[in-house]
């Protein structure tokens, strides 16, 4: 399947972008939201990340983004979980790509081993990084869990929903 834009043609296809989404970040909806439109499917993928101590459950974070895409309006996403490679959950499911979202260079050569790696398994999965936005590289899952340590939370960082489930959680939390 193809689809046309005045002056180019491409290919239609499935694209995975995997996360933790511990908890979902303004950030995180900002690259789905500028991804849905390229791809014929994009297929959210909450996973299990063996390093961190997660906030909330797979189910409970895979629930989160149900809620959050649905109040986008956003049809071509599915949400989904894994728990194991990503590559072979791509390969599963018929995606082409492997979305991962960059928020400064420094996570450059990181997305680079991770993506010569998921080469290693012999599949066609190409790779695409996707760039924050500047307003919110600074955003980041695992800052939000260093900041409910504290009992705070600025404003702006997650969206109205997964600030009422971290206080329904830890309580309030003082916003500047």
């Amino acid at each position: 399947m193809t689809s046309a834009i005045p002056g180019y043609t491409f290919l239609a296809m499935k694209a995975v972008f995997a996360g933790t989404f511990d908890p979902p970040t303004y950030g995180h909806l900002d690259v789905i939201g500028r991804a849905a439109p390229i791809f014929e499917q994009l297929r959210v993928v909450v996973g299990h990340n063996i390093r961190k101590q997660p906030l909330f459950s797979v189910e409970e974070r895979k629930a989160m983004l149900e809620r959050l895409v649905a109040a986008m309006g956003w049809s071509n996403i599915v949400i989904d979980s894994w728990d194991g490679l990503i590559a072979d959950y791509a390969l599963k499911n018929d995606c082409g790509v492997l979305l991962r979202s960059v928020r400064n260079m420094g996570e450059i050569p990181y997305e680079q081993v991770m993506a010569a790696m998921s080469g290693r398994f012999g599949n066609s999965l190409e790779t695409m990084l996707m760039f924050a936005r500047p307003e919110l590289s600074d955003i980041s899952s695992t800052a939000v869990r260093e900041l409910i340590a504290w009992k705070r939370l600025p404003k702006g960082i997650v969206p109205d929903l997964v600030q009422k489930e971290l206080e329904k959680r830890f309580g309030p939390l003082l916003q500047d």
